[in-house]
């Protein structure tokens, strides 16, 4: 109750302050929001556009969670190819998805550049997480199970991730909003529909209200995955 009405109260401050002008042009009242989301033309767009960016977000999720939990995986068992992977994914990590979208169009083409640029920026978080999360049973633990005879893969299977899935889970929420982020900024270099697209041709045409609800779709989509993912690491833990 307390949270709603915070809420509340936080967009009744936010209709005061941009009727009263004080944050400028391009700061549109809630309800002005509301209703471009009410107008039908506007609604089909969003919701085309939105369908084509949370389709790019999740295609690029997948991949980085496979990609990334491959990568983890491959660094676990083989100490001598450890450091060199670390090295990959920082290495990849700290290209900016600006700098390498242009290369990803010539690559491969506009219509799957956000897809790319999502699946990178999953496939960092995703390789943390697992590497750390297979690394989170003890030493003592893992002796014990070698005595009893088990051998790498068998402590692996049965003991290495299992306690590796909750480090996972936390993982992957944060992948949610970084793999929507990069479907976006993928958008922006050509991409034939998106709310990428939306924000940025409303940004260039001073279409305030249309690029805030496009921009607020973006959050909800993102937070609506971290919810669902959240509600799972909850059943986990």
């Amino acid at each position: 109750m307390k949270k709603v009405l915070a809420q509340l109260l936080l967009l009744i401050a936010w209709e005061l302050i941009a009727r009263s002008g004080i944050a400028g042009l391009t700061v549109p009242t809630p309800v002005s929001i509301a209703e471009i989301y009410l107008q039908p033309r506007f609604a089909a767009l969003l919701y085309r556009s939105a369908m084509a960016t949370a389709g790019s977000a999740l295609l690029g999720l997948a991949i980085g969670i496979l990609l990334g939990t491959a990568t983890a995986l491959v660094s676990h068992v083989s100490a001598a190819l450890r450091p060199g992977l670390d090295r990959l994914a920082v290495t990849v990590n700290a290209i900016p998805a600006i700098a390498i979208a242009p290369i990803f169009v010539l690559l491969v083409s506009r219509d799957f550049t956000p897809t790319l640029l999502a699946a990178i920026a999953v496939f960092f978080l995703i390789y943390v997480a697992v590497s750390s999360g297979l690394h989170t049973p003890s030493s003592r633990l893992l002796d014990m199970l070698t005595t009893f005879g088990a051998g790498k893969w068998q402590r692996l299977r049965y003991v290495e991730l299992p306690s590796a899935l909750p480090s996972f889970l936390g993982g992957l929420k944060i992948s949610v909003t970084a793999a929507m982020i990069g479907a976006v900024v993928g958008e922006w270099f050509g991409a034939p529909t998106g709310l990428g697209i939306v924000i940025l041709n409303t940004m260039q045409n001073f279409q305030i209200p249309l690029m805030w609800a496009a921009v607020l779709l973006v959050a909800a989509i993102s937070l609506s995955g971290y919810g669902l993912v959240h509600l799972a690491e909850k059943r986990v833990s």
